[in-house]
């Protein structure tokens, strides 16, 4: 029997296996570019995933929701990933080396300190799905604001999108309680034990 092989219109970088990465040097010659508010980048930018390294500290207070799943793997440091689940906001901890899925439709907001860092795998969004970047209050947890958008470059827009609800006090203004969400500032430090506290600088 005689083998075939199988063409392919993929631009030639596309069909060519990149060299192996090693994260914690990548990340000591790219950590000017972790910055707050998300602190992420490009890993790897594929057809049908994409790989972030995140860098901490960030400095957001939105949760992330997608259609498709979502794959967390924390390299150094342990995190908090805040999830919206049966109507409360949970803090999971997410320590050095452990990995975590989080299932599409599930509103997630991944709270980094500093000198941490984490590789996140997302699934290419078809063309047309939309995505949602929601904000719930810091006093009541109520649904302040809800933007569906068509993310195309994760990296630019997300940190776009929170500049903008942050500058628009008809947006981050609850109508629950009245708390204004403004802009948050850098996650200081994370108590895990007796029970999660969140510290963020001028706290």
């Amino acid at each position: 029997m005689t083998a075939t092989t199988t063409s392919t219109t993929l631009p030639a970088e596309r069909t060519r296996v990149l060299p192996p990465i090693n994260i914690l040097k990548w990340v000591e010659e790219n950590k000017h570019q972790l910055k707050p508010p998300v602190g992420n980048k490009y890993l790897y930018d594929g057809d049908g995933f994409f790989v972030m390294v995140i860098g901490g500290p960030n400095a957001r207070n939105d949760f992330h929701v997608t259609n498709s799943e979502e794959y967390f793997y924390q390299v150094q440091g342990d995190i908090i990933v805040r999830i919206q689940e049966d109507g409360i906001i949970k803090d999971v901890p997410l320590r050095e080396g452990e990995t975590m899925f989080i299932p599409g439709g599930v509103p997630h907001s991944p709270t980094r300190p500093p000198d941490t860092i984490g590789v996140v795998v997302e699934l290419r969004r078809p063309p047309g799905e939309k995505e949602h970047q929601q904000f719930y209050c810091a006093k009541c947890d109520q649904l302040v604001h809800d933007k569906e958008f068509d993310c195309a470059d994760i990296v630019k827009h997300f940190a776009q999108s929170m500049e903008d609800y942050w500058a628009d006090s008809a947006l981050n203004t609850c109508k629950n309680c009245g708390h204004q969400n403004g802009k948050p500032t850098p996650i200081k430090e994370i108590i895990f034990e007796p029970q999660v506290k969140i510290i963020r600088e001028g706290d």
